[in-house]
């Protein structure tokens, strides 16, 4: 006999099981298969003529770090922070509890060489005490150790001075009628991963701002995104003269019409580093400027927060705290006169998909407190990435793959602009579903220098200019307060194939005969181009990891792929496009998606090094 508690669960199993045999089997095959059709949950990026672009909401699977990174807090104190005070730079320390004696290391502020010491000194801390000890004045970098009575390491961190501008001297923006521009960068992020990681953010840029959902990289990496956005040149064209000439990058433009300039970044190896010779450019450093004391932290007292060694504390900040505390440093400034500021996080967020979360309360706050300052009434805000994440197992995932082409980029601006240019900012809000690329955000900066060409009237002629243009010859970068075309693809806006998601992709099976025969072409396309290096092993193809056939059109009787394969030895996964017809040809330049650290500890060049297996 059943008892009663065994009756009633056989009787809710057989209600649930005819409710939901009643409402349709669809439930049950969810359990099994992936539905086919979009999803409730989908956004549509850009739905147009040259282009049609999604996103979802919801992750891909992924693996979480072997530690809590968003927990992990740097483990040494925070003794001193530094402090301008009626035009003289203080020291402050906490209360001590215990006697401390401490030297200090004076820097110049400009000078990234980080070896030019100007001044030295000494002074102590006792147990119960504050103290104040004055270092000088102007733009100053400190590096100050101090050691117990026992000679052990008790404070080693690098200050920095940035005292707020000689009041009665400076001008207002709003009287000059120039508009600031802002860049603030983080590295890493796609749109749908800000949309998933800042919801405090997002709720605090409601109303005020446009979302671009088109912006698409045209490069692998970092610098391959931001040296067309900066300089207006693709990373291929930027030879070492136009590299380090000054005329190159935007804020030499702002400043030669007479803008204040900053420049800050939250690591040492970062945008701006010419990896073969190990310096930065340009060589002419901003009005405000942070890699040296980057560096001088690198050089000396960073230490690392996580296993992987990958996010760098000095003291007791992170470099990304040290990167915000620089540009609050900057608030007075920024109040008072015009300035082009660009400003790229990217320790954490690189490596780690749910470091992100931990970054949506401090930008938040930042915005914040620049629209209480009122910076915000005239200046805008360029909230942006380079990329999605490009290492994990997220970035294996076909969704994760698309992601990494759909880089955040969402602007900010005084509502007066509206009013003010009227078409321009109408074409600005139209294009937020328009494919756009670094080079077209290059030359809408270069507007904003230039803010007469936005008056109606100049714009109506430069639309005309523009729609005169036949298909093919259009140029690469468009202005965002021109109208985009409809009709631009990922070709006429100059992004390659391996980073466009426009076309139609379709899942072909690995062991296909076409697959094999473009993914050993492949590999011995990377093996000529390290033949040349005889340090470099001859590669093999492991096995094809993923292959898509894109889309060219119905008539088209050539195919192109986009491959993931692995090689031996050393498991370097690679991937690119090729396309098949009478013969075979990369129709992109080949991209390492998985780390090779020391792998190729035995060749220099960038490109290389992400080929090559040192034998």
């Amino acid at each position: 006999y059943l008892n009663m508690s065994s009756y009633m669960r056989l009787l809710m199993f057989f209600t649930g099981l005819f409710f939901m045999m009643y409402f349709s089997l669809q439930p049950i095959v969810d359990m099994f298969e992936e539905p086919a059709f979009v999803r409730s949950e989908d956004i549509i990026f850009i739905n147009n003529s040259g282009c049609f672009l999604g996103g979802r909401l919801s992750p891909a699977r992924y693996s979480k770090a072997q530690e809590p990174i968003n927990l992990l807090r740097c483990l040494k104190p925070q003794l001193m922070f530094a402090q301008t005070k009626n035009d003289a730079n203080f020291l402050v320390s906490q209360e001590m509890t215990e006697n401390l004696h401490c030297k200090y290391w004076v820097l110049a502020a400009l000078d990234f060489k980080s070896n030019k010491v100007l001044l030295e000194g000494h002074f102590s801390l006792k147990r119960g005490e504050n103290a104040d000890v004055q270092i000088g004045s102007g733009q100053q970098i400190v590096r100050v150790k101090c050691k117990d009575i026992d000679n052990a390491t008790k404070y080693y961190d690098v200050h920095f001075f940035v005292p707020p501008p000689v009041q009665g001297l400076e001008s207002k923006p709003n009287g000059i009628k120039k508009l600031s521009v802002m860049v603030l960068g983080i590295d890493s992020i796609s749109h749908m991963h800000f949309v998933r990681n800042f919801p405090h953010l997002n709720g605090f840029l409601e109303g005020v701002h446009t979302k671009f959902f088109g912006y698409s990289r045209v490069g692998p990496d970092t610098r391959a995104n931001l040296i067309p956005f900066l300089g207006g040149i693709s990373n291929d064209e930027g030879d070492s003269e136009s590299l380090f000439s000054s005329e190159t990058w935007l804020w030499e433009r702002f400043r030669a019409k007479g803008y204040s300039t900053a420049y800050g970044e939250d690591t040492v190896e970062g945008v701006f580093t010419n990896r073969n010779e190990g310096e930065q450019f340009p060589s002419k450093p901003t009005d405000f400027y942070l890699p040296p004391v980057l560096l001088e932290m690198h050089s000396h007292t960073r230490y690392s927060l996580d296993l992987r060694e990958m996010v760098y504390c000095s003291a007791g900040r992170q470099f990304q705290e040290i990167l915000r505390d620089f540009i609050a440093n900057l608030v007075p400034h920024l109040q008072q006169r015009p300035f082009f500021s660009f400003f790229w996080q990217s320790q954490g967020v690189q490596e780690y998909y749910e470091f992100a979360g931990q970054l949506d309360w401090p930008y938040m706050m930042l915005l914040k407190r620049m629209d209480e300052a009122g910076i915000l009434n005239h200046t805008i805000v360029f909230l942006m990435s380079d990329h999605g994440l490009r290492a994990g197992d997220y970035r294996s995932s076909f969704q994760g793959m698309v992601e990494e082409s759909q880089p955040l980029l969402l602007a900010m601006y005084p509502y007066w602009l509206k009013d003010k240019y009227p078409q321009a900012m109408g074409n600005f809000e139209n294009n937020s579903h328009s494919l756009i690329t670094p080079f077209d955000l290059h030359q809408t900066i270069n507007d904003i220098a230039r803010l007469d060409t936005l008056q109606d009237s100049q714009l109506e002629e430069r639309t005309k200019n523009l729609k005169a243009h036949s298909h093919e010859s259009l140029p690469r970068g468009i202005s965002l307060f021109l109208p985009i075309p409809e009709h631009r693809t990922c070709e006429l806006a100059h992004i390659p194939p391996l980073f466009c998601f426009c076309r139609k992709h379709t899942e072909v099976p690995t062991d296909d005969g076409l697959v094999l025969r473009c993914s050993r072409f492949l590999v011995e396309s990377i093996n000529q181009q390290t033949k040349p290096h005889s340090q470099c092993a001859q590669l093999r193809l492991h096995s094809v990891i993923l292959a898509y056939f894109m889309e060219l059109g119905e008539e088209s009787f050539v195919h192109e792929l986009r491959l993931r394969v692995k090689t031996a030895p050393g498991n370097g996964e690679f991937e690119t496009t090729v396309r098949a017809s009478d013969t075979l040809v990369l129709t992109t330049p080949i991209s390492r998606v998985n780390q090779y650290q020391k792998q190729s500890h035995c060749v220099s060049e960038p490109h290389i090094k992400a080929l090559c297996f040192c034998t």
